[in-house]
């Protein structure tokens, strides 16, 4: 027995960590699956509620030692309002797999909501949703640990309130290892991005991710929406940045726009995007009359960005830097937008994409690792695997 599953097995005896009798689970239903593990809704009978069942993929000795990692981190900052509960451990032995037991939030990830619901929310509601993930952050960095991994999958939505999830990626800032692997393209930091075989992300990579998703609250869609992710790597290692929304106030933007500097020196850390959050003034708004985002929006749709579906295509390609494509966010069920390939991807538009993928390498060659250039050039695009993809109703949520 290798020296991490004795340490886990020994911490279950020993009633460190609370371990659930797998039979008192019911109505347990797969809602994700992905790179590193599965998740399950199911209906707890000890707790009385509905709870997440989340199990790594095992790879022999790695499996306890990702697993041991993402609970130490849960363990760490267990307990906020903001960030997901972790109730304990199970197994089922059946197939001797060992579970996650955690809360389970019953509206869904961030990104789904704000497609379902933008139109409803004002900015006294944004602003409070700003201040869940902030809060959330806080905690995670007051206690050394850096994320890693913040996009609006990894967020989601419970009763009026936000909660960060998927610590999976995230790690104390004192451990010596590189930081290779991980995260979405648009929420990275461009630092990272240039150089991932010798950057080690920290605190203020997650500020940097913290800035786009409150972009995208301001907005309510993706970070540079429908180009694939060449494209968003380039425009994100050369400082471009999406541009701010009409009737935005312009306190927000300036916080924002701090948090996603390219130097990472000059972001503000998450106590001062606390404290600015809590002294913000909504009447100054911001208002680019030139500025048609009506037309924009419009724009999103047209067939001919269809191959470049953001997450059908272009989030294979994301998987050459984000190995973890399963969130705790996925837990209120896959989004519409990500669809399998065999409804986006077809002979003909695989060429397409193929041609593309050449010119964008050479056109980021500039501005990337020589190592994520060889991973890129040799990357194969596969399918997905559409059973584990379910349709996400959200109810509609007060959130105030």
């Amino acid at each position: 027995m290798s020296r991490k599953k004795f340490s886990f097995e020994s911490a279950l005896k020993n009633k460190y960590i609370k371990k659930f009798d797998y039979t008192k689970f019911e109505n347990i239903e797969r809602i994700a699956s992905g790179g590193f593990g599965t998740v399950y809704r199911a209906n707890s009978l000890n707790l009385r509620k509905l709870v997440a069942l989340k199990c790594l993929h095992e790879d022999d000795e790695l499996f306890y030692e990702k697993f041991v990692k993402e609970l130490t981190n849960i363990l760490t900052v267990n307990n906020h309002d903001n960030i997901i509960n972790f109730y304990g451990v199970s197994k089922d032995p059946s197939t001797e797999t060992y579970y996650l037991v955690l809360q389970y939030a019953n509206g869904g990830d961030l990104r789904t909501y704000l497609r379902n619901n933008f139109n409803r929310l004002d900015w006294k509601i944004k602003i409070k949703m700003a201040k869940d993930i902030t809060s959330g952050l806080y905690c995670i960095h007051d206690e050394n640990i850096v994320h890693k991994d913040l996009h609006s999958k990894n967020i989601l939505v419970h009763e009026g309130s936000l909660l960060i999830t998927d610590l999976g990626l995230s790690q104390p800032l004192d451990t010596n290892s590189n930081s290779m692997g991980g995260g979405m393209i648009a929420y990275t930091d461009p630092e990272y991005l240039r150089s991932q075989m010798k950057k080690k992300r920290n605190k203020a990579s997650d500020i940097y991710s913290l800035g786009v998703l409150f972009w995208e609250l301001s907005s309510g869609r993706l970070p540079f929406n429908n180009f694939p992710n060449f494209e968003i790597c380039k425009k994100v290692t050369s400082g471009e940045r999406e541009k701010p929304i009409n009737g935005t106030p312009k306190d927000y933007i300036n916080i924002y726009s701090s948090a996603w500097k390219d130097n990472p020196n000059q972001r503000p850390t998450i106590k001062n995007i606390f404290d600015s959050l809590e002294k913000i003034k909504l009447e100054n708004i911001y208002n680019d009359s030139n500025d048609n985002q009506e037309a924009y929006i419009n724009n999103q749709s047209r067939a001919s960005m269809d191959v470049f579906n953001k997450d059908s295509v272009s989030q294979a390609l994301t998987d050459v830097f984000r190995k973890d494509s399963v969130s705790q966010a996925s837990m209120g069920k896959f989004s519409k937008d990500f669809v399998p390939f065999s409804s986006s991807f077809t002979t003909s538009n695989r060429v397409k994409v193929t041609e593309v993928s050449q010119v964008s390498i050479e056109n980021i060659k500039d501005h990337v690792s020589d190592q994520t250039l060889t991973d890129l050039a040799n990357l194969e695009i596969t399918g997905i695997d559409d059973s584990s993809i379910h349709e996400n109703n959200l109810s509609i949520l007060n959130i105030s």
